[in-house]
């Protein structure tokens, strides 16, 4: 009964962010966030980019060619695209067990742990853009307590330096959706 609550969680991370992408006003744009690389705007791309790579991975259809930023999209249709992805993905992952595998950008996998990945993703992001929109940051439901029982296991030291940063040490965080963001190199202190 793992896969279950994992792919709800991973559904309603989508949810959340869809919810922070419809909060936000157009000249917070340029702001930005906690992740180094990205501006509001480039998050966004990133966070329409990830939730087209999990829908790719759902489908069973390749990723390599999928851009790790989209830049295609209006700023004014941003938030619908992506609130149209996470509909998307619900529906291709909802007929997948836990089982079942798939290749996820990061290689062939269970559903289970590609469903993992792209929830830790998609909350550290969430986070990034709540810190830099203004708006509660600390995701719903317990989903980042339950991420943070496996997020260290499934971000291989390999990609550290490449995806993720080293983590954040030695500093106080608010809540449990901090903690993961802390984990994967992000930190409040880059968006001021």
């Amino acid at each position: 009964m793992i896969f279950p609550q994992q792919r709800q969680d991973y559904f309603d991370a989508l949810d959340w962010v869809t919810q922070l992408m419809a909060a936000i006003q157009p000249r917070q744009l340029d702001a930005r966030t906690p992740c180094e690389d990205f501006d509001v705007r480039s998050l966004l791309g990133h966070l329409i980019g990830t939730a087209h790579r999990g829908l790719a991975t759902g489908q069973g259809v390749p990723t390599r060619d999928i851009p790790h930023v989209i830049t295609d999209v209006s700023d004014s249709e941003l938030a619908s695209t992506y609130a149209a992805l996470a509909a998307s993905i619900r529906e291709a992952w909802s007929p997948l067990a836990e089982a079942d595998q798939v290749r996820p950008p990061w290689g062939l996998c269970t559903a289970l742990d590609a469903a993992r990945g792209f929830t830790v993703e998609t909350i550290t992001h969430g986070w990034d853009l709540a810190v830099a929109i203004g708006q509660p940051s600390d995701a719903p439901g317990g989903i980042a307590d339950r991420c943070l029982a496996y997020a260290a296991a499934i971000i291989p030291d390999r990609l550290r330096g490449v995806m993720y940063d080293a983590p954040v040490v030695g500093m106080d965080c608010s809540s449990a959706t901090e903690k993961l963001a802390h984990l994967l190199g992000h930190t409040r202190e880059r968006s001021r």
